[in-house]
Parts: C-alpha cells; sequence; structure tokens
C-alpha cells in the first residue's frame, strides 16, 4: 500500500464521518436533541459565581455524551450552541459569544480524539497528557503565595464565601495530574474516553481565563478564581458522561471504537507505514 493511498483511506474516514453527522437523520437527530440537552443542563442547575460574574453549571455531562455519542461535530454544534443560548437566557451574555467558541472547540476535541484516538499513538498521548500537567503544575505554583476568595451565590440569594490558600491549586494540580497518568497507563477505552474529555476540557479552563482576562478586562484575581470551578465541571462531565457512554457499549447500543475489526484495520495501516520508512 503507498503512502498515498494509506492517507488517503484515513483522510476519508474522518471526512465521512464527519459528513454522516449533518446529512444523515440519525446525525441531525443527535445534533437537535444534544443542543437542547446542553442548553436545559446549564440554564437549570447552576450556581452564581459572584467574584467571578460566572456561574457552575452541568453542562459539560452532555457536551461529553454528544461527541462521545455522536463524533466532533455533534459535540462542537450542541456544545457551542447550547451553552451559550444558556447564557443569554440566564443574563450572562456577555459570556455567550466567549462560550460558543470555547465550548464549540471542546466538543469538537473530545469527539475527535474519541472517535480517531487508535490512530494516534500510545506515546504521543502519554507526552501531550505530560505537557498539560507540567502546564497545570506550573500555572498553579505561579499562584502559590497568594490568596483567593471564592463565593457562591444560591437561588434563595444566599451568598458564601470563602478564603482559599494559593498552594490547595497546587495540591488539587498534583492529584488531577497523577489520577491522569494512571488512566492512560492502566485503562483502555474508558482511559481513552477520559483523556478526550480532560484535554478538551482544558480548553475551557485556559479559554475562559483568557476571555475574562483579555476580552472582559477583569482582573487576573477574578479570572483565577473561576479555574477551580471549571476544572471541577469537567471533571463532573467526564464522570457522569463515561459510565453513560460505556453502558451504552456493553448493551450493544453504541459501538465501541476498540472492536476487534477496528484495530485490525489500523495495524495494517501502521504496518504499511512501516514498510514505507
Amino acid at each position: 500500500m503507498s503512502e498515498e493511498l494509506v492517507l488517503e483511506d484515513r483522510e476519508i474516514s474522518l471526512k465521512d464521518k464527519m459528513k454522516k453527522e449533518i446529512t444523515t437523520i440519525r446525525g441531525l437527530t443527535l445534533i437537535i436533541s444534544f443542543t437542547g440537552l446542553v442548553f436545559l443542563a446549564t440554564s437549570i442547575f447552576f450556581i452564581a459565581i459572584p467574584t467571578s460574574e460566572g456561574f457552575f453549571n452541568i453542562g459539560e455531562v452532555f457536551v461529553y455524551l454528544a461527541a462521545l455519542i455522536g463524533g466532533p461535530v455533534t459535540g462542537s454544534i450542541a456544545g457551542g450552541l447550547g451553552a451559550s443560548m444558556a447564557d443569554l437566557a440566564l443574563g450572562y451574555g456577555y459570556f455567550a459569544p466567549g462560550t460558543f467558541i470555547i465550548k464549540a472547540i471542546e466538543g469538537f476535541v473530545v469527539g475527535l480524539l474519541y472517535h480517531y484516538s487508535l490512530r494516534i499513538k500510545k506515546w504521543i498521548k502519554i507526552l501531550f497528557i505530560g505537557i498539560m500537567c507540567a502546564f497545570l503544575i506550573g500555572f498553579s505554583s505561579f499562584l502559590f503565595n497568594s490568596d483567593y476568595e471564592i463565593g457562591l451565590a444560591l437561588y434563595n440569594g444566599t451568598v458564601f464565601s470563602s478564603i482559599i490558600p494559593g498552594y490547595s491549586f497546587l495540591i488539587i494540580s498534583l492529584v488531577l495530574s497523577a489520577i491522569l497518568i494512571s488512566v492512560i497507563v492502566f485503562l483502555k477505552e474508558k482511559g481513552e474516553m477520559a483523556i478526550s474529555c480532560v484535554t478538551g476540557g482544558a480548553f475551557i479552563v485556559v479559554g475562559y481565563f483568557f476571555y475574562e482576562t483579555v476580552i472582559l478586562s477583569q482582573t487576573f484575581s477574578k479570572a483565577v478564581v473561576e479555574i477551580p470551578f471549571n476544572i471541577a465541571q469537567v471533571i463532573f462531565g467526564a464522570a457522569i458522561a463515561i459510565p453513560i457512554v460505556s453502558y451504552l457499549i456493553e448493551l450493544g447500543v453504541l459501538k465501541s471504537t476498540s472492536k476487534p475489526e477496528t484495530e485490525k484495520k489500523d495495524k495494517l495501516i501502521e504496518d504499511s507505514e512501516e514498510k514505507l520508512k
């Protein structure tokens, strides 16, 4: 098999998959359904964060379900459109443009990595996760010597406020890094899902931080306060979405990305590439 055919096979698979997401009844149904679910999950249950002018929500659950079940296009549209509409409905319109772009990227990345994870060599995944962990630890170390005020506003108007030390961010970063490395080493398909969700989730953590500081001109301390809440959204979303998708795969409702025939096809492609070197 020539190098051109190998590359063409991969390109066609990717294009065909994404085309089906927007040209088939099943694909369009998933997009519409998950867009509505992301909107409802984001707007019905949320906790305001007065110190950052943002809010915590559970919309990530359905962004990840959309991406893992439907694919990158489904995850992108459902995440970007559903979440930005929720921002407008809740009175956080100043976040809507950023949310549309950030959540669309998040959904696309999660869907792309999961559905095409077998085509990515393991050492590349480990290297990428290592870079993410290094960035997370490095950034949290920068916050080590400062204290930050975190506040929550509930439906009844009650506001809780607390001061957390900067070293808390470093502890959280070290724990998350250990978990991420363990996941990629010891788990298989669930590990692929987790890595996909966490990688996509990294875009909302970094994306919102820069959106708040650069576009909304918020202070550094205000933007930092929202980081742990965004990380919590990613963890919560992955913790709910992954077991649901895994169970649907076990029931035979969804196809596994690690099916033997898929692995065999990718092995043939990889062997062909080796012969061309």
